[in-house]
């Protein structure tokens, strides 16, 4: 569309060519005169220049020396080049150098006009596009700004969690404890620097000790955090004197208060009493994956659960049981986490996979057991990512004189 707005410079020394072009244009834009190009770059406001017409033949700087002069400023003005058939040479020099276009005299009225508006639309565009790329050279601008932070940020995340996973480790034992008879062995791998997978032992006479062994849901830093209370219930309770399924209830009951002021968590749990004079252990198993007993014969026991995990159900129930125990027992102890992981065809390991692979070392010592079960469970994952926290613990039982 036409519009009065639009400013033409006319430089021509031909008083009635410039005054022609100008009648022209004048029905249709807002049009400014000048006959040299000095006088046009000394007496034109660039900044509110659309289009410039010269001729190419002028006193002094002719046109194409106008155009370059023109094309070192910052306000891409089209350029068109009025030239006559004797000097199409230069016009084509002048569009090689950058000019928009050119008419050759004698010209006609609509020849004018069109060259100009397609001149003004071209500006327009470029205009347009000089405005977008502004706007992606903020956008840039803006979006480096905000990597840098989020950098930043992620490096602070990083060393909260280093932190945190510090603290989170501080859950499991500094080493195990000096109970006669007995001999650990630990593999264990988070998801994230930190998770939600504990055990502790809680030594309450010579030859007797508590185990607690537990998985809360989920991972990372909310997981950590609701270990970290689990684990501060447990203790409490274990100076009460209490049976493995009072414990666990004392517990249940103390993290479903808490939940009404902290997010939704639960956690499955395994509380154990080794009592080495009795030759038992006493327990309840609250939702924790059945540990299994290997006998000196090899054959294989387990203590499947008796109750749901803690911290949803204010009525849930649980129960004692009891097992003898006797020289040359080992106990293999493990969360969900072994069952969770999947290979590259997305097959889940599974108790199945899990008690084949470990039948293939039933007969070890429990250092072998732990670390080739654990070699096995990598192998069968073949290196990927783990949806779970992995915990094996292993105990070997050689009695007491």
């Amino acid at each position: 569309m036409f519009g009065m707005s639009r400013r033409v410079v006319v430089v021509d020394d031909d008083r009635m060519v410039n005054d022609l072009i100008c009648r022209i244009l004048k029905g249709h834009y807002e049009v400014k005169s000048y006959t040299s190009a000095e006088e046009m770059l000394h007496g034109a406001d660039l900044t509110h220049t659309d289009v410039v017409i010269t001729d190419n033949r002028l006193p002094g700087m002719d046109g194409l020396n106008l155009l370059r002069e023109l094309q070192r400023t910052d306000y891409n003005i089209p350029v068109i080049m009025i030239t006559g058939y004797a000097e199409l040479e230069d016009a084509i020099e002048a569009l090689k150098s950058g000019a928009f276009d050119f008419i050759l005299k004698p010209f006609n009225n609509e020849q004018i006009i069109i060259s100009v508006q397609k001149a003004l639309d071209s500006r327009e565009l470029v205009v347009q596009n000089i405005a977008l790329m502004e706007q992606l050279k903020t956008k840039n601008r803006e979006l480096e700004s905000l990597y840098k932070n989020i950098q930043t940020r992620n490096m602070e995340i990083e060393k909260e969690l280093d932190i945190a996973g510090n603290l989170q480790r501080c859950l499991f034992p500094v080493s195990f404890p000096p109970v006669r008879g007995f001999e650990f062995a630990l593999k264990y791998l988070p998801v994230e620097k930190i998770s939600g997978d504990f055990f502790d032992f809680i030594v309450t006479g010579e030859d007797r000790f508590s185990f607690i062994f537990a998985d809360v849901s989920g991972h990372g830093v909310p997981a950590a955090l609701y270990s970290a209370m689990v684990k501060t219930a447990l203790s409490s309770v274990s100076e009460k004197n209490l049976s493995p399924s009072e414990s666990i209830s004392e517990t249940n009951r103390f993290l479903i208060n808490a939940q009404k002021t902290m997010s939704y968590n639960y956690a499955t749990l395994f509380y154990g009493i080794f009592d080495l004079t009795e030759g038992k252990l006493h327990y309840s198993n609250a939702g924790i994956p059945a540990p299994m007993v290997i006998r000196e014969n090899e054959k294989v026991e387990f203590l499947g659960p008796n109750g749901t995990f803690v911290g949803i159900f204010d009525t849930a129930h649980y129960r004692d049981e009891v097992i003898a125990i006797g020289k040359g027992d080992r106990f293999i102890f493990y969360t969900d986490g072994v069952f969770e992981c999947a290979n590259s065809e997305d097959k889940i390991m599974g108790q199945k996979i899990f008690l084949e692979l470990l039948s293939r070392h039933i007969r070890d010592d429990i250092d072998t057991i732990v670390e080739s079960l654990f070699g096995e469970i990598i192998n069968f994952c073949e290196d990927r990512r783990y949806s779970d926290d992995i915990t094996l613990l292993a105990m070997n039982y050689s009695g007491i004189k």
